[in-house]
């Protein structure tokens, strides 16, 4: 009979004097599946990349480098668009990369924002976790399959020193899924990038413990590839221009990339992409910070404002300080701090982990 094997973790300290910073970010969810396809519009080539909100940064460089080169295909098709410049719609980590490849290829850009630094590509908590959407036909699951595929490798050559710009940001550590969540990864494992997964109890040495199952996966700290695409950014001598855009046509360019994540929704009146709300809490003054590298992602039991069960997720990642999370508030489109939902999160998070 075989023993599960038992992991000892240091639990974050949450506590009041610990809490550095409560974030509302809105994530640009598209529903069934992320939009990356191109279009003619009034003679102007667009490149819509956009909608993979909740996800933004595991499918990051499929998405990207699928839009480029289906980019690429239209100059074949199409030699009027040649040598001619190009605005990119928006500047969080899609509009930023973009413009980085995009550039290092010889092609002249701009990057049109409507907000710079207050955006969501700053505040994720960093989990690769490439599940498709539940709705999903079985064509857009094998996009989310190859997208996150090609992803994963690019995070990984990073981790590992190999790629070409980027320095630092994701790294491998140990993360811990509740036996009841599916994070997407049977074919990363069957393809050797992950690898073989342990069921494991996590012991926090104070009473409080849990099975889970221990993947060892890629944490994406996204503030770090932010700061490393602004240094590309200056390098490459890439203009970043804060105007708000109300029409893609108004733009003097005749290519466009259309990375306008929540904006997408005005800009291509596309009823399909959903505001979702997050609710996520950095921490501050941890002191055992080299015991904290590790990822916690389950799903908990907590009572709604009617006095029914409901579940609900706690997110744990080593960003900083530490950062927990999280919540999924399909429709709101707020940035207004919702007092009761933090409540409820700390509530959870310190019986979670004592």
């Amino acid at each position: 009979m075989n023993t599960i094997k038992t992991v000892y973790l240091t639990p974050p300290k949450i506590s009041a004097e610990y809490i550095k910073e409560r974030i509302v970010c809105i994530r640009a969810h598209r529903e069934r599946i992320f939009e990356t396809s191109v279009q003619l519009l009034n003679n102007k080539l667009v490149c819509h990349n956009y909608g993979q909100g909740g996800a933004g940064w595991t499918f990051l460089f499929g998405c990207v480098n699928e839009s480029i080169r289906q980019f690429k295909n239209e100059l074949n098709l199409h030699s009027f668009f040649k040598n001619k410049s190009i605005a990119i719609v928006g500047a969080g980590c899609y509009g930023l990369l973009t413009a980085i490849k995009l550039t290092l290829l010889g092609f002249k850009v701009r990057i049109i924002a409507d907000q710079v630094h207050s955006i969501a590509s700053y505040k994720a908590a960093g989990f690769f976790f490439p599940r498709p959407r539940k709705s999903s036909t079985a064509h857009e699951r094998s996009i989310f399959l190859q997208r996150g595929i090609e992803s994963y490798k690019e995070y990984l050559d990073i981790a590992r020193g190999m790629h070409p710009f980027i320095k630092a940001g994701p790294k491998l550590l140990p993360a811990y899924y509740g036996l009841d969540i599916d994070p997407g990864f049977a074919p990363y494992i069957e393809q050797g990038l992950i690898e073989l997964p342990q069921h494991v109890i996590v012991d926090f040495n104070n009473g409080k413990k849990f099975q889970a199952i221990e993947y060892k996966t890629i944490f994406i700290n996204s503030s770090i590839i932010m700061g490393e695409f602004e240094r590309m950014i200056k390098e490459l001598n890439i203009k970043i221009e804060n105007v708000h855009v109300d029409r893609l046509d108004d733009l003097p360019e005749e290519i466009i990339f259309n990375c306008a994540g929540l904006g997408a929704r005005k800009l291509t009146d596309d009823k399909r992409i959903v505001p979702v709300q997050g609710h996520l809490i950095t921490l501050k003054n941890q002191t055992n910070l080299s015991d904290l590298q590790y990822m916690i992602n389950v799903k908990v039991v907590q009572m709604s404002l009617k006095g029914l069960p409901r579940d609900e997720l706690i997110y744990f990642a080593p960003k900083e300080d530490g950062i927990l999370g999280i919540t999924f508030i399909r429709g709101q489109d707020s940035l207004t701090e919702n007092h009761h939902e933090f409540e409820r999160l700390l509530e959870r998070c310190k019986d979670f982990f004592g």
